[in-house]
């Protein structure tokens, strides 16, 4: 008998990883923002990182027709952040914190994030009901600080081992 869906996700509910906020624009020119967790790094040469993002979005629209993205590390005491970026109405999406940085590819840039990288798509590859774009990391930034952790449905922090 094959897994289900529920089995799946519980399955990778036990997989702790980062959160992050994915920064685009929309057809507009708006900003627009939302919480994800499917990042991971792909290459060191070059400086290769994947996203996956359910094909059905906004965010991978507006990734897609835009060929550019930020990823934005948050930190452990970001949680109402990630929580709102990951529940928001469309309209709400392009409320930026107060401290953040456009870059001069447009790309922006949260200033109190962990690490900063502003993507640009060099492919991309539609898997089941998500998207995913591999993209070199043009511009990093990275500072001090403990990370949000997603485990098992909620929101939490790295303790020292």
């Amino acid at each position: 008998m094959s897994p289900s869906a529920a089995e799946f996700r519980n399955a990778w509910g036990k997989f702790p990883t980062g959160v992050s906020i994915v920064t685009t624009h929309t057809e507009e020119g708006a900003p627009y923002c939302t919480t994800a967790n499917a990042v991971s790094s792909v290459s060191l040469d070059p400086l290769l990182l994947q996203l996956s993002m359910a094909t059905v979005s906004l965010t991978c629209a507006n990734i897609s027709r835009n060929g550019r993205f930020g990823i934005n590390f948050l930190r452990e005491e970001d949680a109402v952040l990630a929580t709102f970026f990951a529940k928001a109405a469309g309209p709400g999406r392009g409320e930026l914190p107060s401290s953040h940085t456009i870059f001069e590819s447009g790309t922006i840039g949260l200033n109190d994030a962990l690490a900063v990288m502003d993507c640009r798509v060099v492919q991309s590859v539609e898997a089941g009901d998500h998207t995913v774009f591999i993209a070199e990391v043009e511009t990093l930034e990275v500072r001090e600080g403990r990370p949000l952790v997603f485990y098992e449905g909620t929101f939490s922090s790295v303790t020292d081992a």
